[in-house]
């Protein structure tokens, strides 16, 4: 049995062994780098406890060193680390990040930013130190005799001057997390390596601007590292939050961390008062010992050790609801990061009133010096939450009301049941606390709830000693935090629950919209849009409410025949609720019966319609489309039909990397409305048509919403377009054409969707015999069309604006070369008095995110 066994595993080894062997080949710095790093441990019998005394002291830099002129330890350095937890971190360190930037940018750039990196780290270290020490900072002073070692300031800084090569999204990614963590070690921690790590990152930062100043393409790419679309800036936030969160803990773990940050281990993630401290403040009269207060379970035990890591844990679900986007936990996290900057604040200010003193890795400040040394305490905190509360527009999402109101009723009453039990443990146990009073019982109660070392003169008389009080008091805010903790972690995930009637209401949505309906009608179904449905439920219509106005996603879906009485209905709803209606992307087919109700329009867009049943790319005018389909022939490029849910892991990255990477190409935020995102993607309904070459490398993506009628597909209509930008020319057209090879065998027609804003200054009034509002039917149609030109002027002005932006013109020339039928689509309106306020509804539909800088620079875009 186990010869079987053995016969059949090691087929299996021999390809592991031979893909790690290809890995190291792949990347030969990087694995020299590590076998020196290990022949040299191994040589100087460093690899338990790091190097000799007589080893260290000719291979570890020092400001003494330095000073003698031997710089020799500068480079040998970079071999030895201190443990062998330290050998095998280098180890993986060099691998990842060294290996990185080797297969990104070559062998020999990497080599130079490694040890550029490394020399430029340590410079700057001893420089800061030396600074650091005249200015008077313990810290820093505190490093003069310290000595460092190993390769990580080289290994960052070759990762860090590699990254500006990547796409957007991954160079954002890389960036963020290694910023974040290394100023995370380096504030907590604060040993000598953290601060050579960190300035190895900067040099890598500045080297790869320096090393890829001529390469166009890197250029462009740092040039908008800085702009990434909501999903993105909130998963780098909440990465940022839950790190920083993680700070504590690193310190705690630490040994002797001395970082500026440090005194937070003390604060909150291990609030014991120390015995001097005990001792310093009990009074002399109480005979009872302070060891029995330091000994308490609520301070020392499995209750106080749980309560203390309630800020971590509460800030890892807030993380987790930042990246999910909602609102609830924005606040909760920027009230979080107040409180404990309040709660530092007011420790100090507290123990320099009783004239204590603070103990911080090893170390006794007094009251003077520690201001200086905790004013980051009290600042970064801070500084996370004005950070959070500026992007406060990206969070949109809100929690399930039920869940909502569950949780507003449970988390106070559990609260009240723990707090009145514990007054009434604390009266009826000990005579001594009956004497107290009732100064004494407040005493303790911040201190059962919160994870924080109040500085209140600690003695025996503000502590329980009955059973049950003690109980509670150890365990109560452990129990508490514990029980609110889950409860929001459960409102972070209800983003996919729903009351039963918006799942009514999107279950009948999707069943209409399969009924029929125009080319923009699977649009209604994204998220966002509130649904209007008539009383017979056989038609519905898509909107959203932005300042009192009501703006339909295109026109009526479901029956056709009730599509007229559907907007008369939803006019009159609009009235009931103060609300104006405006029908946005709408075609003519609906005019006929919204002219009569005394609608006005103005042309808003152009939608390009192909039929594809007989066309053939034969003939001069289709030259473009026939190059591409070769060109990407010849490339080995073809078209992968699929849906998103069917894609691979490799896949779907690389259409998330071109989606960020078309981001960061524009100075406005992605839009949306009738303008789908990733998001859009996921539903099995859409196609997705992806050019991918031989090695599996995603060139472009398209993606085609259905259109319904009768419960059957009749028609697609694009959507998502990005081209990576690596791809080849045509890769669009290619696209494109391959859909027209799709579907041609089943879809009489497909739509090239519209092109916002171009065209755009047709309008006209009420077909003949409508009701137009004014003093006449001819006043009134000249009065709409005199309306529509102002409107239309201003929207062609608005278009011609946004061209250098988002190119909608450009995107309407490019579906020129495809020979489509033209269909204008309208904007339709009641009230002229309304045109001001529809504007911004509008804007606010497509661009919910905007913040007041992009708003200005949108105006700078439309008055240049």
């Amino acid at each position: 049995m186990r010869e079987t066994f053995a016969k059949e595993a090691r087929p299996g080894r021999a390809p592991r062994l031979m893909a790690i062997g290809r890995l190291f080949l792949r990347i030969p710095l990087a694995s020299c780098l590590t076998i020196t790093v290990w022949t040299a441990a191994v040589a100087s019998h460093s690899v338990a406890a790091g190097p000799p005394a007589a080893i260290r002291n000719a291979v570890a830099p020092s400001l003494s060193t330095a000073g003698q002129g031997d710089f020799r330890a500068l480079f040998l350095s970079i071999f030895f680390t201190g443990s062998l937890a330290s050998y095998l971190l280098a180890s993986a360190v060099i691998l990842a990040a060294v290996g990185f930037a080797e297969s990104t940018m070559g062998r020999w750039r990497t080599a130079a930013a490694f040890l550029g990196g490394h020399f430029g780290a340590l410079v700057l270290y001893l420089a800061a130190v030396e600074a650091g020490s005249a200015l008077g900072s313990d810290w820093l002073a505190s490093m003069k005799r310290a000595v460092v070692m190993g390769p990580y300031a080289g290994a960052l800084a070759a990762a860090m001057a590699a990254s500006p090569l990547v796409s957007a999204l991954w160079r954002r990614r890389l960036r963020s997390v290694a910023v974040a963590v290394t100023l995370m070690l380096l504030l907590y921690v604060g040993h000598p390596i953290t601060l050579v790590a960190f300035l190895g990152l900067l040099c890598g930062l500045v080297l790869g601007q320096v090393m890829h100043r001529n390469t166009a393409r890197a250029s462009r790419l740092s040039a908008h590292f800085a702009r990434s679309s909501s999903r993105e800036t909130r998963a780098l936030l909440s990465m940022t939050v839950a790190v920083f969160a993680a700070g504590p803990a690193m310190a705690a773990l630490a040994q002797a961390p001395s970082g500026p940050l440090a005194v937070l281990r003390d604060l909150i993630v291990n609030p014991v008062p120390t015995i001097g401290q005990l001792q310093a403040n009990c009074p002399a009269a109480i005979d009872l010992s302070c060891a029995q207060v330091v000994h308490s379970p609520g301070l020392n035990g499995p209750g106080g050790v749980a309560l203390s890591v309630v800020p971590f844990l509460m800030l890892l679900v807030c993380a987790e609801g930042l990246r999910r986007g909602h609102r609830l936990a924005l606040w909760l996290t920027i009230g979080v990061h107040v409180v404990i900057a309040v709660l530092s604040a007011l420790h100090l200010q507290l123990f320099s009133l009783f004239g204590t003193y603070m103990r911080t890795g090893g170390r006794v400040l007094s009251v003077d010096s520690a201001i200086v040394e905790v004013l980051p305490v009290v600042l970064v905190p801070f500084v996370i939450a004005a950070l959070l509360f500026v992007s406060r527009r990206h969070f949109i999402v809100d929690p399930d009301p039920v869940l909502r109101h569950r949780t507003q009723v449970l988390l106070p009453s559990l609260f009240a049941v723990f707090v009145l039990g514990y007054v009434i443990a604390w009266f009826a146990e000990d005579n001594y606390h009956r004497r107290a009073g009732l100064l004494a019982l407040l005493t303790t109660l911040p201190r059962m709830f919160l994870p924080y070392p109040f500085s209140f003169r600690y003695s025996v008389s503000v502590y329980p000693h009955g059973f049950f009080s003690t109980l509670l008091f150890s365990f109560g805010g452990a129990i508490y935090w514990l029980v609110a903790m889950m409860s929001v972690l459960g409102l972070f995930l209800s983003r996919r629950l729903r009351e039963t009637r918006q799942e009514f209401e999107q279950a009948l949505a999707k069943e209409l919209v399969r009924m029929g309906g125009g080319s923009l009608s699977w649009m209604a179904l994204w998220p966002n849009n509130r649904y209007w449905f008539n009383d017979a439920g056989t038609a519905g219509i898509a909107y959203q409410v932005h300042f009192n106005v009501a703006v339909t996603v295109g026109g009526p879906f479901g029956s056709p025949a009730d599509a007229y009485a559907a907007a008369e209905e939803f006019t009159r709803f609009c009235a009931a609720h103060s609300l104006a209606p405006c029908w946005y992307s709408v075609a003519d087919d609906q005019w006929e019966h919204l002219g009569r109700l005394g609608y006005r329009r103005v042309a808003v867009a152009e939608e390009t319609l192909l039929p594809i049943r007989e066309l053939e790319f034969r003939g001069k005018e289709w030259q473009n489309v026939r190059t591409a389909i070769n060109k990407a022939r010849k490339l080995g490029i073809a078209a992968l039909w699929s849906t998103y849910g069917e894609l691979t892991g490799s896949l779907r990255a690389q259409v998330h990397e071109i989606s960020e990477a078309w981001v960061a190409d524009k100075a406005l935020p992605e839009m949306g409305f009738t303008l789908g995102s990733l998001e859009e993607l996921k539903d099995d309904e859409v196609l997705l048509c992806l050019a991918v070459d031989t090695q599996g490398t995603v060139h472009g993506v398209t993606s085609w919403l259905p259109v319904f009628a009768g419960g059957r597909v009749v028609s697609r209509t694009l959507d998502f377009m990005r081209r990576s930008r690596g791809s080849f020319p045509g890769v669009m057209e290619f696209l494109i054409a391959s859909a027209v090879i799709h579907f041609k065998e089943t879809l009489d027609v497909i739509s090239l969707s519209g092109s916002p804003l171009v065209k755009a200054g047709t309008a006209s009034s009420g077909p003949a015999g409508s009701r137009t509002p004014g003093p006449g039917p001819a006043a009134g149609a000249a009065t709409a069309a005199t309306e529509g030109d102002v409107l239309g002027r201003f929207l062609n002005l608005l278009g011609s604006g946004l061209e250098p932006v988002y190119g909608f013109r450009s995107l309407a020339a490019f579906k020129a070369r495809f020979q489509p039928r033209h269909r204008t689509l309208y904007m339709m309106y009641q009230d002229p008095l309304w045109l001001p306020r529809i504007g911004r509804a509008v804007t606010e539909a497509y661009m919910p995110n905007i913040s007041f800088r992009q708003t200005a620079k949108l105006v700078r875009e439309i008055v240049g």
